[in-house]
């Protein structure tokens, strides 16, 4: 489990953190997906769904994101990939300097996919960039009709 240290306090920290990352994992050949969402929209049910379909052989590694317990790596875990808690603390959300210090120790030549699962939170994860290649947005039917409107950064593109 890695512990996250005070977080930058700038966008532009992160910012760094996050290109130096897409650099490094497009180097790599990583492809990196951000699963961002609401607590209890399926970020790690998805997870599961879609690891258990891979096969074994598969250069996937996860890395999953929560204020303080270790919950969802567990459940991950049980797949065989590489898995790797990031407990955020007061934070709200993975930043980019949080995801550097969970891949320290993993070869990223190693990892064609690399799964994010961010913490269960629609306003933070919106906002930082991770360097990941794609983000998806879950969304659950009990967070109402208006979840788009009341947090629509979550629901554009940001370029």
């Amino acid at each position: 489990m890695t512990h996250a240290g005070p977080r930058h306090t700038g966008a532009s920290g992160n910012d760094s953190s996050a290109t130096a990352l897409r650099a490094r994992m497009a180097a790599c050949g990583v492809l990196s997906v951000n699963l961002i969402g609401s607590p209890g929209s399926g970020k790690t049910s998805l997870l599961e769904c879609t690891i258990e379909t891979l096969p074994r052989y598969a250069r996937v590694a996860v890395l999953t994101g929560d204020v303080q317990t270790e919950d969802d790596a567990e459940r991950v875990r049980r797949y065989g990939f590489p898995v790797r808690q990031i407990n955020t603390g007061s934070a709200g959300c993975l930043d980019g300097r949080m995801i550097e210090q969970g891949l320290a120790d993993w070869r990223l030549e190693d990892i064609d996919l690399l799964l994010i699962e961010n913490v269960g939170n629609l306003i933070g994860p919106a906002d930082h960039d991770l360097g990941e290649t794609a983000k998806i947005v879950l969304s659950s039917v009990t967070e109402g009709e208006d979840e788009p409107s009341s947090t629509p950064r979550s629901f554009t593109r940001q370029s």
